[in-house]
């Protein structure tokens, strides 16, 4: 049912769409699918490119028969017989999306994320989200090719040319790149800013997968998508089995907590839990909304008030900011390791008054004073009450602290350091 709603949401809601297959969907659906939807196009728009591109020159064994296939097979458009090295269209071919997206794209998208972004160490983000990024993949992958197997179908009828079999070939691999944009974001949280570059260097996947399958055709693959539907479907799994069965299975924690908030509608706790999987999954409404029902349960519910504040602040109501803040200094003065009195001084900076921002900023940086980004912002306001020089100093202080910063963490903040550059 979740993996019908993706295809119904994927062209509107793309990103809702990935939510509702994560917390529902089902892996072994997703593989069924990619079957189906992979031999109705190949069987409808591959097979008439086979045919016009690519099936000559394959049969061309002889010296002279490659040179009369030459003669008779169309070139790609802008391509040509290039396209071939990293590529096919043979109808025969129908198996590799399921084994080139398992084995080989998913695994290489997994690495350029957790190289970019601080998801976590390669192999436990691949231990612990496999399962749920390639039931979401699959399923981006029949729901972009879908569409397009029904037109490729039309087009046969009307003997259309074969270009408009290659704009339906290339219209759907586009769509599947876009789509796995909004799995990268909601599964793993990845930004814009990373996942559209991951997701077009991923496509090397396919070509690499193309060089192997010259080698070892892709049914020799098929054993460890076994292996993984034996997981998928035993009941009980002992050993180093049962982690992995538990990546096999979509994550099914959000679908709990939706339903310990619908039985326990008084759970503050529950609507903030919610709510970070939501703002995580970049749907910030929703996080939003379950922030504000958390509370209305409990007014003083500090985590909620925290969340709030820096979504106000980045909206740019500073005030409705500066009093959630005020909320949770009441209750605990060091929440989230003192970066309540960084969020506080960048209010305070954003409607510039410097002197109060300053004065907050003091605060935190005493207690880190090698945070970049409070150094930053410190500098920001120093610099704001006419104190050039010693703003100078602690923009220098945020770029030393970038350059010396392990570089697992300098990534993440490398921004600061940047910014702090420019004010030098």
């Amino acid at each position: 049912m979740h993996n019908l709603k993706f295809f119904l949401k994927a062209f509107t809601r793309p990103g809702r769409a990935v939510s509702d297959v994560m917390d529902g969907g089902s892996w072994a659906v997703s593989v069924v699918l990619v079957l189906l939807v992979s031999a109705a196009f190949f069987a409808a728009v591959n097979y008439r490119l086979y045919q016009a591109f690519e099936a000559p020159t394959i049969a061309a064994t002889q010296q002279v028969a490659r040179e009369i296939a030459a003669e008779a097979a169309s070139p790609i458009p802008l391509i040509g017989e290039k396209f071939f090295s990293y590529n096919t269209f043979a109808p025969s071919a129908m198996i590799r999306p399921l084994v080139t997206v398992s084995i080989f794209y998913l695994p290489l998208l997994v690495f350029l994320v957790c190289l970019l972004t601080k998801v976590g160490n390669y192999g436990d983000v691949i231990a612990r989200d496999y399962g749920t990024l390639a039931t979401c993949a699959l399923a981006a992958w029949s729901t972009s090719h879908l569409p397009f197997a029904a037109v490729g179908s039309i087009l046969l009828l009307t003997n259309a040319g074969p270009s408009a079999f290659l704009a339906a070939w290339a219209t759907s691999t586009l769509i599947f790149a876009y789509l796995m944009v909004f799995v990268l974001r909601t599964a793993l949280g990845a930004s814009f800013r990373v996942a559209v570059p991951v997701v077009a260097v991923g496509g090397v996947a396919f070509a690499l997968a193309h060089f192997i399958f010259q080698y070892i055709p892709p049914v020799f693959f098929m054993p460890v998508l076994v292996v993984y539907a034996f997981i998928y479907f035993r009941g009980s799994v002992d050993g180093r089995f049962k982690e992995f069965k538990k990546s096999v299975l979509p994550r099914q924690s959000f679908k709990r907590l939706l339903h310990e908030v619908a039985i326990n509608p008084s759970n503050a706790d529950g609507h903030v839990q919610l709510a970070h999987v939501y703002r995580f999954r970049h749907q910030n409404a929703k996080a939003l909304d379950h922030l504000n029902k958390a509370l209305l349960i409990d007014p003083s519910e500090i985590e909620a008030n925290y969340e709030i504040g820096r979504i106000s602040r980045l909206a740019g109501d500073l005030q409705k900011a500066l009093d959630h803040f005020a909320t949770v200094i009441e209750q605990d003065d060091t929440h989230s390791l003192n970066e309540i009195w960084r969020e506080i001084g960048a209010t305070y900076l954003a409607a510039n008054m410097f002197c109060e921002a300053r004065r907050s900023l003091e605060t935190f940086t005493l207690r880190r004073p090698f945070d970049a980004e409070g150094l930053y912002y410190l500098g920001k306001a120093i610099k704001g009450e006419g104190g050039d020089e010693r703003a100078r100093e602690l923009f220098q202080q945020a770029v030393e602290s970038v350059k010396v910063s392990p570089a697992y963490r300098k990534r993440y903040i490398q921004r600061w350091g940047e910014l702090a550059e420019k004010e030098i």
